[in-house]
């Protein structure tokens, strides 16, 4: 009887082994971190207009004034896989207008500084002396000096992606008309 059950135990086991096949698993592998040390195949961009652009979706007003902006990005054959952006800005008012009053990008406030490994050098500020502003599914932080006048602004992400398939759309089969024809045809007007 207890042969019986580990013969059951070990088949069982076997036919998982074959299911799942060599080298799979039954839950994808976790991507990446997007926060990891600057790889030698990603280019740096420094245009500080260029990366303020595409931070803000806007070009910088003449209140802006940039000191600090870089852009990381990491290409492959296929496109651009991963990207980063750091930006440290003296807003204007309408800036800070539209980042915080408008609040342009959905962000919410959070208590705390989250952990930024491979910050430039000169992305560097003391947590308690900012105020913290967060996109709730994404990896925008704004951080709001609350000495100065002064923005230190960071966001990346995972490039871009294939999108799903398109559904092949079915066509209806065409029906033939229900229902019995007239005999005759249909009358003609007369002219006056």
């Amino acid at each position: 009887m207890k042969r019986s059950g580990l013969i059951a135990a070990a088949l069982g086991l076997a036919g998982l082994a074959y299911v799942l096949g060599p080298g799979k698993s039954r839950s994808p592998a976790p991507p990446a971190p997007v926060s990891q040390p600057l790889a030698s195949r990603a280019v740096v961009k420094i245009d500080p207009a260029e990366v303020f652009r595409r931070a803000f979706w806007q070009p910088p007003g003449t209140g802006d004034q940039i000191l600090h902006a870089e852009r990381r990005e990491w290409t492959d054959p296929a496109g651009l896989k991963r990207w980063e952006w750091f930006l440290v800005v003296e807003p204007s008012t309408e800036l800070v207008k539209y980042l915080r009053e408008d609040n342009a990008f959905g962000l919410v406030p959070v208590p705390k500084v989250p952990e930024m490994a491979d910050a430039p050098p000169w992305f560097a500020f003391r947590p308690d002396e900012v105020d913290v502003l967060q996109a709730p599914h994404g990896n925008l932080h704004l951080f709001f000096s609350k000495t100065k006048r002064l923005l230190h602004a960071t966001s990346s992400g995972m490039g871009f992606r294939p999108g799903a398939p398109e559904a092949v759309k079915a066509v209806p089969p065409v029906q033939s008309p229900s229902g019995r024809l007239p005999t005759r045809p249909p009358p003609i007007p007369a002219n006056p």
